[in-house]
């Protein structure tokens, strides 16, 4: 081994061991955290990470009889759901570069390619990973051999979670697992985050067992903390409700409806959720100690009382809440098939930017205060008695380019939307809208017809109550639907229109003929005709048909397994951001 690579291990063990008799942990790079003790932060602050010096990380988690043999180490990333296995196995590959390397450096005849195995295997053995996705060893999740959380299931986490054993002269290991993990998060398409700081003390704080930060909401022993935890609670129940019923408002009045005596499964809340949804969110209500079952009906209980009636004064700093949750919708990638038959791009219009200024070359739009700022400073070295303009003191704004899209949203509301589908479109709906700050439109067909439910607008209650106003059920005039958008975007000579086809079926309610299918490819034609961008979201059942409409429409196709609101959203943004910056 070279002087200079031996000298870096020896500095590396060194430098960490003398950290651990301390009692303190490190930062390695940005994003990790490594000690031999228990890890917290205030959720407030996360990138302040507190190592509390009288925990260790071996006794707490893994009940080590023996103190000062188990490692900790967190690497953060923006909230996500990352795949356990994916970084298992990139750990894994992290493992075997370090001995194959360490083979490399110091020479070592010993170290045959099988000896190099049987080391990253004994590591890798001996390495607890957890994730939002599951947890287990390295070399069990690498396998396949853990049964992981079903995706619905999984809760987005801030970090990678592992605990180990590994011997101080192979302490240089951890810069490799460390890297790897950061591979394995940027790969799956999220943000490493830095740790800001790391603050040691006594650990003043009740946290939950189980793998790492975040897996269990520290309390504070002091009233105000408890006080605290019952509010993120409730903010929990309160955030869930809201995605399940549509808005803050809806979740209100399914919360009134549970104080009467009746039958909740009667009314407008069975027309847009099935049985099987209204039960669930019953039975989660009833986990939570929200509502009771009486012989008749489910009803509040006292503390279902409280949680109405708070979120009944606090209405509007609910929803703005819920606003900051769908514009900070964590991307999942998802695997799609696309079809793609348009080459229309968007028409940029030129802007001043006020923010960009430049010498004047003959435009318009003089930067007033910023010539006049140049003309005195250029009169002052020369010496003038007085301030004069010159053809070079003229400063002129910038251009910049600007290309607003309306979007038009054809939303196939049949009956085999109800539930989960109807909900994820509303949800990507009202994420466009805040999030692209452009004009949205909302067309819904179903029945025998298609009605605009949301104008073109900016205005987010504006979306929510044409939302709120739709029922899924009856059949599926495709063709009525697609005419009904053209129409509109006509009407309101939407700028670079954008129309987005979503259904999760094929149609049975004719236009024009006997023959609805025919009908809809037709009225594909026509949104052809009039230029308008087109895009179809379908699911694999229906790729064959959707595959023709796409095509007649010269549009795009996006087959996926099924429409939930990752994937729409997923789905549309790629598309939204390709007509935006296409030139």
């Amino acid at each position: 081994m070279e002087s200079s690579e031996r000298h870096k291990r020896l500095t590396l063990e060194n430098y960490l061991t003398a950290y651990f008799i301390e009692n303190q942990g490190v930062r390695l790079g940005e994003t990790t955290v490594l000690s031999q003790n228990v890890h917290g932060n205030d959720p407030k602050t996360p990138g302040k990470i507190m190592i509390y010096t009288d925990q260790d990380a071996g006794t707490f988690y893994l009940k080590n009889q023996e103190s000062d043999l188990t490692l900790h180490m967190d690497v953060f990333h923006e909230p996500a759901s990352l795949d356990p296995i994916y970084v298992a196995r990139r750990i894994w590959q992290g493992v075997d570069t370090y001995f194959t390397q360490l083979k490399e450096h110091e020479n070592r005849l010993a170290y045959s390619d099988d000896k190099i195995k049987d080391l990253s295997r004994e590591l890798v053995k001996n390495i607890t990973l957890r994730t939002s996705g599951g947890k287990g060893t390295v070399f069990a999740l690498a396998k396949r051999e853990v049964k992981l959380i079903p995706e619905k299931a999984r809760k987005p986490e801030t970090h990678v979670h592992l605990l180990f054993s590994v011997n101080p002269a192979h302490y240089d290991s951890v810069l490799f697992i460390a890297d790897a993990i950061e591979q394995a998060i940027m790969s799956q398409g999220f943000e490493i985050r830095r740790v800001e700081k790391i603050v040691h003390c006594e650990k003043d704080i009740e946290t939950k067992p189980g793998i790492g930060i975040g897996f269990g909401l520290p309390g504070f022993r002091s009233p105000e903390a408890q006080e605290y935890r019952a509010h993120q609670n409730r903010m929990q129940i309160i955030m869930n409700l809201a995605s399940a019923f549509g808005s803050i408002e809806d979740a209100s009045r399914f919360l009134e409806s549970l104080t009467t005596a009746g039958n909740v499964f009667l009314g407008s809340f069975a027309k847009k959720h099935t049985d099987g949804d209204l039960k669930q969110t019953l039975l989660d209500l009833s986990n939570a100690n929200i509502v009771k079952k009486t012989r008749f009906a489910f009803v509040l209980t006292e503390e279902g009382k409280g949680l109405k009636d708070f979120i009944q004064q606090h209405q509007k700093e609910l929803e703005a809440q819920v606003r900051k949750s769908i514009r900070r919708h964590q991307f999942v990638k998802h695997n799609y098939r696309t079809f793609r038959n348009t080459d229309l791009k968007s028409k940029k219009s030129r802007l001043t930017d006020h923010k960009k200024i430049a010498d004047w070359r003959g435009q318009s739009d003089i930067a007033i205060p910023e010539t006049v700022v140049r003309a005195a400073a250029r009169s002052f070295l020369e010496g003038q008695p007085r301030l004069s303009i010159k053809k070079k003191d003229i400063k002129v704004f910038g251009k910049k380019s600007f290309a607003p899209i309306d979007t038009c949203l054809a939303i196939d509301c049949s009956g085999s939307m109800v539930g989960e589908k109807i909900r994820a479109v509303s949800y990507l709906a009202e994420h466009f809208l805040l999030t692209s700050k452009e004009k949205v439109s909302v067309i819904a067909f179903q029945e025998m017809n298609a009605r605009i439910v949301v104008p073109f607008t900016k205005n987010y209650q504006k979306l929510q109550d044409g939302l709120r106003s739709i029922q899924p059920e009856g059949l599926t005039p495709l063709a009525k639907g697609i005419i009904e958008s053209i129409d509109h975007i006509k009407a309101k000579r939407a700028r670079n229109p954008l129309l987005i086809l979503i259904t999760d079926g094929i149609p049975n309610f004719p236009l024009w003929t006997t023959d609805a299918q025919k009908d809809a490819l037709k009225a594909a034609e026509i949104i052809a005709e009039n230029k308008i961008r087109f895009v179809c979201i379908g699911v694999i059942p229906n790729e064959e048909y959707m595959k023709k409409l796409a095509a007649n429409g010269r549009g795009n196709l996006y087959i996926v397994d099924e429409l939930n609101k990752d994937s729409l959203v997923d789905v549309v943004t790629q598309e939204w951001e390709q007509y935006k910056f296409s030139k």
